[in-house]
């Protein structure tokens, strides 16, 4: 019988009496007209020995028996209670009934030796053929709703074996990926680190450069830098946009280094010509850096550091908000640091005045929100220009 055959069962009859193995087959015959009765295959054996036999033999055929009934005496061979022992270790599934004449017969003893109470019943003699159907109708069922039970928690193993097995092999692949992740990031932080080095170091070669040129502004783009930065901090950029604009401070002069030096430190005011060579260093600025790929717009925030809001302002004559932000910031630093140091052609005028010239023209020149921003750390959190 095929294992998938969901309607066909097993039974296993033992008995020395051939007129009992006859009535198991006459009750449990196929042909039998009771509706709910299942399809059963009858195999009779004499013997105990010989049952035993069939049972190993089913095992190794993938053919199991549902049920056996077993005679408690079968003289001269073994009894009941050793074929039952023998055939549950051959195939612990199977429900076994022992059958006997014996009105207190040794059941305990039986099942203490088997082991296997809930595998062993047992059936009084002279039994009524309703009995034997019951009893293989009940345990049929019971045998078959077990395999089916064992087969999903077999499935159900497998099932969590492969996922397990799954989960490893992702969670391995992924540490594998985090590992190179991990890797790439700390690769790309050493470049990008290795080139903020190369980039702050160009810029300040190139604030030197400028420096050396005009030694009267010595150290001007340095303040402005660092009163930008200060600005931008207090206004709330993030740290990348506070860099961006730090570094657009430190050379928004750039275009100064090709005017000439006469002009940088002539002590006594500039004639029309000369301002006008003056104003250019903003498209020279630009002219210089355009070609340089920083990540931030360097090189129009240098251009536009001279604009102002009511478009007064030169290179462009912009206005308002097509003023960068970073430019209006540098703007008022530039404007403030420049009015609170010495130049050539006059002496500090102060911060006070400073602070008074960006408040005056705050909304008109200057931005209200950096005008806010730059009293707010002169006059509550202290801030002072280096010197």
């Amino acid at each position: 019988m095929s294992e998938s055959d969901n309607h066909r069962f097993r039974i296993l009859v033992v008995d020395d009496d051939p007129t009992i193995l006859d009535l198991y087959q006459r009750i449990l015959d196929p042909a039998n007209p009771l509706p709910f009765l299942p399809n059963f295959e009858i195999t009779c054996c004499s013997q105990g020995d010989d049952a035993v036999d069939r049972v190993r033999c089913s095992s190794e055929e993938n053919t199991p028996y549902a049920v056996a009934f077993l005679d408690l005496n079968m003289p001269p061979g073994p009894d009941g209670q050793w074929t039952a022992e023998q055939i549950q270790r051959l195939d612990p599934s199977i429900n076994i009934v022992v059958v006997t004449g014996y009105r207190a017969g040794p059941h305990g003893e039986a099942a203490n030796r088997n082991n296997i109470t809930d595998k062993l019943l047992y059936l009084q003699k002279p039994f009524h053929h309703l009995e034997i159907i019951q009893f293989a109708t009940a345990l049929s069922a019971k045998w078959k709703a077990e395999r089916q039970l064992l087969a999903l928690h077999s499935d159900l193993e497998a099932l969590v074996e492969k996922r397990t097995a799954e989960l490893v092999q992702s969670n391995k692949q992924l540490k594998i990926e985090i590992d190179n992740g991990k890797r790439m990031q700390l690769e790309l932080q050493d470049s990008f680190e290795n080139l903020k080095k190369v980039m702050n170091s160009t810029v300040q070669a190139i604030t030197t450069t400028i420096e050396k040129r005009d030694p009267y502004t010595s150290g001007h783009q340095q303040r402005v830098a660092d009163l930008s930065r200060v600005i931008a901090g207090e206004i709330g950029f993030s740290k990348n946009e506070i860099e961006g604009i730090y570094i657009a401070a430190a050379i928004h002069d750039i275009g100064k280094i090709s005017l000439p030096a006469e002009i940088l430190s002539k002590p006594i005011p500039l004639s029309d010509i000369e301002i006008s060579l003056i104003q250019a260093h903003s498209q020279t600025g630009y002219d210089i850096l355009k070609g340089i790929d920083f990540p931030w717009p360097i090189a129009e925030i240098v251009l536009q550091h001279h604009e102002r809001l009511d478009g007064s302002g030169y290179p462009r004559g912009l206005v308002g908000d097509d003023i960068l932000i970073a430019a209006r910031i540098i703007g008022v630093a530039d404007v403030v640091e420049t009015m609170a140091s010495h130049r050539p052609y006059r002496p500090s005028i102060g911060i006070d005045k400073a602070l008074e010239e960006i408040t005056q023209n705050k909304g008109v020149l200057y931005d209200p929100l950096v005008v806010d921003a730059c009293l707010e750390i002169f006059n509550t959190k202290g801030f002072q220009l280096p010197s």
